[in-house]
């Protein structure tokens, strides 16, 4: 796109930074928006960590977007990178039970106008093309609850598994098909109230998102944690006794200082008396 088509975005991107706040960087210059403008006529909202729009397109979160058109805007939350849907999969890991339960209510404080969306983006031909878009599931955002959740994930991991066997089928060096969520989206008339309430509502859900942490980061946490149990050297870890003997067997218990995840793959293999 030329900087004159790009102008067009300068307008609305000062308006999000009314909506959002410190949240998002706030350009001294107008010009300095244009960056963050695809060829493919979208904007990207970046972080204050992002110096360019490789990086935006490509970080581990899910980012704001919208686009500029005659009629109206679009404009949503959406994981477009496989690392950003590995991310939001972690609302379902029992580690983040007050992270689910707040993304849930804020999606449910939504108006009826957003929807949450899985696409099946393709890359027929090269991987920088710019791909095609195919809807494999809708439901209303303000409606969406642990069950709905699972859906969303059960169609990424088909929509996965099927650029997994064309990639192999096709004998291509990357994965022709990917999924994308579209956590919240909706489309606003171009009146600067309607957009600056949507962008507003988009806002809580958008930092909920980025507290969310990945798996590497929840292994890491729990690697650096560090518990002190009682082991039986013929029963087991007894992590709850207080007593000096093993109530099954009488040995003397001895005292071992393991990580948080040591602690939980004993539990697993039922090692825990």
């Amino acid at each position: 796109m030329r900087k004159s088509e790009k102008g067009k975005y300068v307008k609305w991107y000062r308006l999000a930074e009314r909506a959002m706040g410190d949240l998002i960087p706030h350009p001294r210059k107008n010009s300095e928006i244009f960056k963050w403008v695809s060829m493919e006529d979208w904007l990207l909202i970046p972080t204050h960590a992002e110096r360019d729009m490789g990086e935006a397109k490509n970080r581990p979160n899910p980012n704001i977007y919208f686009s500029v058109e005659d009629d109206g805007i679009d404009l949503g939350l959406v994981c477009n990178t496989q690392d950003s849907i590995r991310k939001m999969r972690n609302i379902l890991h029992t580690y983040h039970t007050r992270e689910r339960e707040e993304l849930l209510s804020r999606l449910k404080r939504l108006d009826g106008g957003f929807i949450t969306t899985v696409y099946a983006k393709a890359y027929p031909y090269h991987p920088r093309q710019s791909p095609n878009y195919k809807q494999v599931f809708q439901t209303q955002a303000n409606e969406i609850d642990d069950e709905a959740i699972k859906e969303i994930f059960r169609h990424v991991d088909m929509v996965r598994k099927r650029g997994r066997r064309k990639k192999l089928a096709e004998n291509k060096r990357w994965t022709p098909v990917l999924p994308v969520i579209n956590i919240a989206s909706t489309r606003v008339n171009k009146k600067d109230e309607d957009f600056v309430k949507r962008m507003t509502q988009l806002k809580p859900l958008y930092e909920t998102c980025l507290e969310i942490k990945t798996q590497a980061q929840i292994n890491r946490e729990m690697r650096r944690e560090r518990i002190v149990v009682r082991i039986c050297p013929k029963c087991g870890i007894q992590p709850d006794s207080e007593q000096r003997f093993c109530s099954q067997c009488g040995s003397h218990l001895l005292l071992e200082v393991v990580s948080r995840q040591e602690f939980e793959n004993m539990k697993n293999r039922r090692r825990i008396r």
